[in-house]
């Protein structure tokens, strides 16, 4: 039989503390907090070795906005047949 051991403290308990039980979690602990006759666990993920060392991709070449500092320089209108859009240049 595996036995778990857990912190056990109620909801007013983990508001006062709560950012030492974030640190227990984070350590290792698992503590379960009782409120309203309710049980909510607070534990830390295991993840696997792949994913902790998984880093953000660099996005900045997929990314590219052509003549950007002129984004705020003009807009689009309807053209006067109102069939299409049609470039238009900021005052």
């Amino acid at each position: 039989m595996y036995i778990v051991h857990m912190k056990r403290v109620t909801a007013s308990d983990a508001r006062k503390n709560w950012f030492r039980l974030l640190d227990e979690a984070a350590a290792g602990e698992k503590i379960v907090i009782e409120r309203g006759g309710r049980r909510i666990v607070l534990s830390r993920e295991e993840l696997e070795e792949k994913e902790e060392r998984m880093e953000i991709p660099d996005y900045s070449e997929l990314i590219q906005v052509p003549h950007a500092e002129e984004a705020d320089c003009w807009s689009w209108d309807w053209s006067e047949d109102g069939v299409e859009l049609v470039e238009k240049p900021r005052p």
